[in-house]
C-alpha cells in the first residue's frame, strides 16, 4: 500500500489488491466502517485509489492502512455498495418491482376495485421495504454517528411513518422515483469509467515496433520508454516522444486542443492519443501508459471527481431542521397528554412525505423540460448546482467556435483576378490535398457554387501547401515560405496584408500564378453564432466571472474574446494549466461551470463544480465526464439550463414552504387537540397533491432570458477585399 496524500480529514491510499479484483472493492466500506471518526468513502477500482475522509481530530493513518493492508483470499466474494456501479443489478430489480407494483395499484384504482386487503396491504408493505433498502441502510449509517443524516434519513423517517400509518402507496411512489435517481447515476458512473478505460487504450491495440531495422507488430502494453515506434497515416500516435525521422500532419486538438494540425518532423515532441493526419513519423517513446500526456488525463479526471466539494441541496438542508423538529414536537405531545391517539395524529400531519416529494418531482419535470430542449442533465444534484454558478470557463475550440477552419477573407492582389477567381484558382491547387485548411477552401468554393478547373498534376510540400500545373501554368497554394522557397517574393503590400490578416486571427494562404503573387486567403475558426448573446444573458444573470480558456495561440485565442466581449483570456493551456484554473477560482470562492468537448477539457470539466459538453461533437470521454450535455450545440442552452436551474430551486423552496406550512398548521391544531386522524390524513394528502402539482409546472417552463439579436456568426463568413 502507498499513501499519496494526507490532508485535514483526507487520505488517498492506493490499494493494489483493489485494482486487482474491482469487484471486491465494495470490502473497503466494510473494512473502515468501524473506524473510529470515519465519514465517507470514494473507491476507484481502475487505479487502486482509495479516498478515505474522517474527523481530523481523529485521523489516525496507521489504523487505515491496517483495515486494508491484508489483501482478501482468492474466494472472498465481491460486495458491492451503493457507490460502485456493481449495484446496478438491485437497483434495476428495486425499479421494476416498484415501477410494477404501481402500476397494478393504478390499474386497479381506474377500473373501480375495492381498496386491497390486509393481505395484500402487507405485500405491498413488503414491496415497499423492498424497494427502500438502499435508503434504509443510509439513515441506520446516519444513526450510527457514521454520516451526517441527509436524505436517507428524510426518505426513511417518510417511509415508516408512512408504513405506520398505511399510506404505504405514497410511501412507494416517493422510493420509486428516488431509485429512478439512483440507477441513472449508477449507469452514468459506469459508462464514464468505460470511457475513462478505452482512453487509456489510446485507440491502438497493436502497433508497429522497430527492432534491429525491421519493423515488429506488437501489442501496444508490451512497448517501453526508449523504444522506436512507426506511426502511418491515419494511425493514432502510441506513446508520448520526440520524432526521429519523417514527416507528418498531426492533429493534436485531442490533447493540446488547438483546432490546426500541426507539421511534425524530425525532432517534434508528439503526444500519445493524437492523430496522423498525412504522412507517417519514426517515434522514440520517452512516455508510454498511464505515464503519457493522456494517461494523466484519464489520473488527473479521476482524481478531480473525487476533489469535487460535495454540493449541498436543498432537500439535505431541509432534513437536517425539519425531521428532528417534527418528532421531538410529537414525543412532546405525548409526553405533556399521555394521548397516543393525539401523538399519532401529529406523526400523521408531520409524516414528511410532501417534503420528500418537494425536489424529486421539481427536480423529474425540470430534467424532462431540459431534455425537450436538448440539454441533458445527469442528475439533481447537477441541476441545483448549476443554478448556483458565479463563473463560467468556456473552452475556445469546438465550444465557442466551430472547430474547423473556414474561409473569411479573400484579398485580390492583381486587377487581372477577381476575388471569385482567386477563390477558385486556390480549390483547384487544394483540391487534392486533405489537410483541413485545403478543404475549407474547397468547400467555400461549393458553397458560392464557383467553377473550379481541374489541374493537370500536383504535389504535396507538407507543411507549407500544394503546388499545381494548370492549362501549362504553376500554381502555389500554401504559406508565405512556400512562394519563397520558389522565387515569388512578398511586395510590401503584400506583408501588409500578412501581418493584418494575422493580427485578425486567420491563417494567411498565399496564390501565386506563375511568378506573380495574385491573392491571399484568410481562413480561421469562426464564433458560433448566439456566442456573445450567451456572455450577456450570463452576466445578466449575475455570472461575475466569464473566462476563455484554450489551448491555442495567445493572439488566436485573443481575437475571440474581444469579438465576445470577454476580458479575461488563458491561452496555451495544457489539461494541467486548465484543472489549476478552476482550483484558483474555487479557492476565491466562486461556483465554477466548465464548457468544453475535447479530452483535454476532461478533468476541468470533472474537477469543476458543474461540467458541461457541446454533445454534438464532444470526445468520448468528455461527454461522459460532464454533468450537463448540449446535444445539439446550441450554446444558447447554457444561459437557458442557469435560469431553469434557478427557477427550479424557486420552485422546491415553494413546495418546501408548501409542506412546512401544512404542517405547521396541523401540527398546531392536532396538539390543541382540535384535528382527528381522518383529517389529518385528508391534511397530509392534500399537501403532497399541492406539491405534485406545483412541480408541475416545470414540464411546460420556457426559460425567461433577455432577448438579443443573433444574428450572423461574430465573424463573417466570407470578406472579400480588393487592392488596387
Amino acid at each position: 500500500m502507498t499513501v499519496r496524500s494526507v490532508a485535514t480529514g483526507r487520505v488517498r491510499l492506493t490499494v493494489p489488491w483493489v485494482r486487482a479484483r474491482p469487484g471486491s472493492a465494495g470490502l473497503v466500506d466494510e473494512r473502515l466502517t468501524g473506524i473510529d471518526g470515519f465519514r465517507a468513502l470514494r473507491i476507484f477500482p481502475r487505479t487502486g485509489s482509495v479516498i478515505v475522509w474522517v474527523a481530523p481530530d481523529r485521523l489516525d493513518t496507521d489504523a487505515l492502512i491496517a483495515a486494508l493492508e491484508e489483501a482478501p483470499p482468492a474466494s472472498a466474494p465481491a460486495r458491492p455498495t451503493r457507490s460502485t456501479p456493481d449495484s446496478s443489478t438491485g437497483e434495476l430489480a428495486r425499479l421494476v418491482v416498484g415501477g410494477a407494483v404501481l402500476a397494478i395499484v393504478a390499474f386497479r384504482r381506474l377500473l373501480g376495485r375495492p381498496r386491497m386487503t390486509v393481505g395484500s396491504s402487507g405485500f405491498l408493505g413488503a414491496v415497499t421495504v423492498f424497494t427502500g433498502l438502499p435508503f434504509f441502510r443510509g439513515a441506520l449509517r446516519s444513526l450510527r454517528g457514521r454520516s451526517h443524516p441527509g436524505t436517507d434519513s428524510l426518505v426513511t423517517a417518510a417511509t415508516v411513518i408512512s408504513l405506520v400509518l398505511r399510506e404505504n402507496v405514497v410511501a412507494l411512489t416517493v422510493l420509486w422515483l428516488l431509485n429512478i435517481g439512483e440507477f441513472l447515476q449508477t449507469v452514468t458512473l459506469r459508462r464514464t469509467r468505460r470511457a475513462i478505460e478505452e482512453l487509456l487504450t489510446i485507440g491502438e491495440e497493436r502497433v508497429w515496433l522497430v527492432r534491429d531495422g525491421v519493423e515488429v507488430e506488437v501489442a501496444l502494453e508490451d512497448v517501453e520508454p526508449g523504444d522506436v515506434v512507426v506511426v502511418y497515416e491515419h494511425h493514432r500516435i502510441p506513446v508520448d516522444g520526440h520524432a526521429l525521422s519523417g514527416e507528418a500532419l498531426v492533429d493534436q486538438a485531442a490533447v493540446t486542443g488547438e483546432a490546426l494540425p500541426v507539421y511534425a518532423r524530425e525532432g517534434s515532441h508528439v503526444y500519445a492519443g493524437t492523430i496522423v493526419t498525412s504522412g507517417s513519423l519514426t517515434v522514440r517513446a520517452e512516455s508510454v501508459g498511464r505515464d503519457t500526456t493522456v494517461g494523466r488525463i484519464v489520473s488527473r479526471v479521476e482524481e478531480a471527481q473525487a476533489d469535487r466539494a460535495p454540493i449541498q441541496t436543498v432537500a439535505t438542508r431541509f432534513t437536517q431542521r425539519f425531521v428532528p423538529v417534527s418528532f421531538a414536537l410529537a414525543a412532546l405531545t405525548y409526553a405533556a397528554t399521555r394521548d397516543a391517539r393525539r401523538a399519532m395524529t401529529m406523526l400523521l400531519i408531520a409524516c414528511p412525505c410532501a417534503a420528500g416529494l418537494a425536489t424529486p418531482t421539481a427536480i423529474s419535470a425540470a430534467i424532462g423540460n431540459g431534455a425537450r430542449r436538448g440539454t441533458l442533465i445527469k442528475g439533481g444534484t447537477h441541476l441545483e448546482g448549476v443554478g448556483r454558478v458565479t463563473a463560467v470557463v468556456f473552452d475556445k475550440t469546438g465550444t465557442l467556435t466551430f472547430g474547423r477552419p473556414l474561409v473569411t477573407s479573400v484579398v485580390t492582389l492583381s486587377d487581372r483576378f477577381t476575388a471569385d477567381q482567386v477563390l477558385s484558382l486556390a480549390a483547384s491547387g487544394e483540391l487534392h490535398a486533405r489537410h483541413p485548411l485545403a478543404q475549407a477552401i474547397v468547400a467555400q468554393t461549393e458553397e458560392r457554387h464557383l467553377h473550379v478547373p481541374i489541374h493537370q498534376a500536383c504535389e504535396v510540400v507538407l507543411g507549407m501547401g500544394m503546388r499545381a500545373e494548370l492549362d501549362g501554368t504553376r500554381l502555389l497554394v500554401g504559406s508565405p515560405a512556400l512562394l519563397r522557397q520558389h522565387g515569388v517574393d512578398l511586395t510590401e503590400e503584400a506583408q501588409g496584408w500578412t501581418e493584418r490578416l494575422r493580427g485578425g486571427g486567420e491563417t494567411v494562404i498565399c496564390l501565386a500564378h506563375d511568378e506573380d503573387l495574385i491573392g491571399m486567403l484568410g481562413v480561421s475558426d469562426a464564433v458560433r453564432a448566439g456566442a456573445e448573446t450567451v456572455v450577456q444573458q450570463l452576466r445578466d444573470l449575475g455570472v461575475s466571472r466569464l473566462v476563455l480558456l484554450t489551448g491555442d495561440a495567445p493572439e488566436t485565442a485573443q481575437v475571440v474574446a474581444d469579438a465576445l466581449g470577454i476580458t479575461e483570456v488563458h491561452a496555451h493551456a495544457l489539461p494541467e494549466g486548465k484543472l489549476q484554473l478552476i482550483r484558483d477560482l474555487q479557492a476565491e470562492g466562486h461556483t465554477v461551470a466548465m464548457v468544453g468537448d475535447g479530452t483535454n477539457d476532461a478533468p476541468a470539466l470533472a474537477l469543476a463544480d458543474i461540467g458541461i459538453t457541446m454533445g454534438e461533437h464532444s470526445s468520448h470521454v468528455a461527454l461522459e465526464t460532464a454533468d450537463i450535455a448540449l446535444a445539439g450545440n446550441d450554446l444558447r442552452q447554457v444561459a437557458a439550463v442557469v435560469e431553469l436551474s434557478r427557477h427550479t430551486l424557486r420552485v422546491v423552496r415553494q413546495n418546501y414552504g408548501l409542506a412546512i406550512g401544512v404542517n405547521l398548521v396541523g401540527l398546531l391544531a392536532g396538539a390543541g387537540g382540535s384535528m382527528n386522524p381522518v383529517l389529518a390524513a385528508l391534511l397530509h394528502n392534500t399537501s403532497s397533491i399541492a406539491v405534485v402539482g406545483n412541480s408541475a409546472r416545470l414540464v411546460n417552463h420556457t426559460p425567461h432570458l433577455p432577448r438579443r439579436p443573433d444574428g450572423a456568426p461574430t465573424l463573417a463568413p466570407l470578406e472579400e477585399r480588393r487592392v488596387r
